[in-house]
């Protein structure tokens, strides 16, 4: 299993989203990323949601990743049970957890409350991936036994507040 990205991205500009599902089909037509859940959300009235959902699991691979994600999470809890115990208790207690609400993580009246709060025109993506070009890499850090402290993206945006703070610190010890 590759890193997992959950994202909530919101659009006033509907040309915008075509172009991002646009490029969302070629990266999981390449096998670059693989689209666990998307539903995109459209306020098209005030009393109408429009909703599109995609995914590239069948329902089986989605069991298996649910049932992937629950170990994890009980090897990460295995203090109280040991290791294999924990990640077989979370194994069952993570498929268990995803049944009771949606694939993203939210129940449908989580979603719901979301969309109430679109205004006429825009819209909501919530989108959960698999970087499966990451894969063989995550594989690598884990055989050289590598322990996370962080990790994270930094986007254009994230560079350009990178430098106002420096040229501020700068303005400020100048």
């Amino acid at each position: 299993m590759g890193p997992i990205q959950i994202f909530l991205l919101g659009f006033e500009d509907l040309q915008a989203a075509g172009s991002l599902a646009d490029e969302l089909g070629a990266l999981s037509a390449a096998g670059t990323i693989r689209i666990i859940d998307a539903r995109f959300l459209l306020r098209e009235s005030v009393h109408e949601v429009a909703t599109v959902r995609v995914s590239d699991l069948q329902d089986s691979e989605r069991e298996d990743l649910r049932d992937a994600a629950g170990a994890l999470v009980g090897l990460g809890a295995s203090a109280v049970l040991g290791g294999e115990d924990g990640a077989a208790v979370g194994a069952i207690l993570g498929t268990e957890a995803a049944l009771d609400v949606a694939e993203l993580g939210m129940s449908e009246a989580e979603i719901g409350e979301l969309a109430e709060e679109l205004d006429v025109g825009d819209a909501l993506l919530l989108l959960v991936i698999e970087n499966v070009w990451a894969t063989a890499f995550a594989a690598a850090l884990r055989e050289a036994r590598v322990v996370f402290a962080q990790q994270d993206y930094l986007s254009r945006e994230g560079l350009v507040a990178l430098g106002a703070m420096l040229e501020l610190e700068v303005a400020i010890d100048g």
